[in-house]
């Protein structure tokens, strides 16, 4: 084994062990609110060490990042799929048939969703959830810079980016409070014409269509 296998497998491991302890967190956040909680009870739910805990996150509340990031990093896998030929609602329904979620990306969507809702409440929960956004805005920007043709530092590339980010936060937000705290059911179609919809509006209608020569 070469150091460089070496590392990327304690890179793996460590990757894995944060994500555990971010789904033990997203649990006890719900169950028993944010001040509540203290970082003895997320280590102590996850067999660890609060010293461990404290090595891996900056803070309790930061401790829901690696989930929110395994969301996140999963619609920019979709994205990055995205052919030219398509609009993005038409990629959407293809990409979720052909790529469907397991039982454990659903239990994880869903804790995603109970944290969307606490956001507002709770600064240092917002400012961890706001940071998993800015990741969003980060990867939009090369899906964006190849559809619309322009280099990645362009301005018009990033500033599609970043109000595409805020579109999708807003939905975000709005979605889950309407699944968690209203009990809605949404179909697979109103949630893609909601992110069409928001992708079209937040760029003027630079995005959302198929590339056009």
């Amino acid at each position: 084994m070469t150091a460089d296998e070496g590392a990327l497998i304690i890179d793996t491991r460590q990757a894995e062990a944060r994500l555990a302890v971010s789904r033990h967190a997203c649990r006890l956040f719900w169950e028993n609110g944010v001040t509540r909680t203290s970082g003895d009870d997320i280590a102590s739910a996850a067999g660890l060490s609060t010293r461990t805990i404290w090595r891996y996150f900056r803070s309790k509340e930061s401790c829901v990042e690696p989930l929110l990031s395994r969301s996140t990093q999963r619609f920019l896998g979709v994205l990055d799929r995205w052919p030219p030929e398509l609009s993005l609602a038409e990629h959407l329904a293809v990409d979720m048939a052909a790529h469907p979620l397991s039982p454990e990306e659903v239990a994880d969507e869903m804790a995603g969703l109970r944290i969307a809702t606490m956001t507002r409440s709770d600064a240092a929960l917002r400012t961890a959830y706001l940071m998993v956004h800015d990741e969003l805005e980060q990867g939009f920007i090369p899906v964006i810079a190849r559809r619309l043709d322009l280099p990645e530092d362009d301005l018009t590339v990033r500033v599609c980016a970043a109000a595409v980010t805020g579109a999708f936060r807003v939905i975000d937000e709005d979605v889950s409070r309407a699944v968690i705290v209203d009990g809605r059911r949404f179909t697979q179609s109103e949630v893609l014409s909601l992110i069409d919809c928001a992708i079209r509006d937040a760029t003027n209608g630079r995005l959302g269509g198929p590339v056009t020569s």
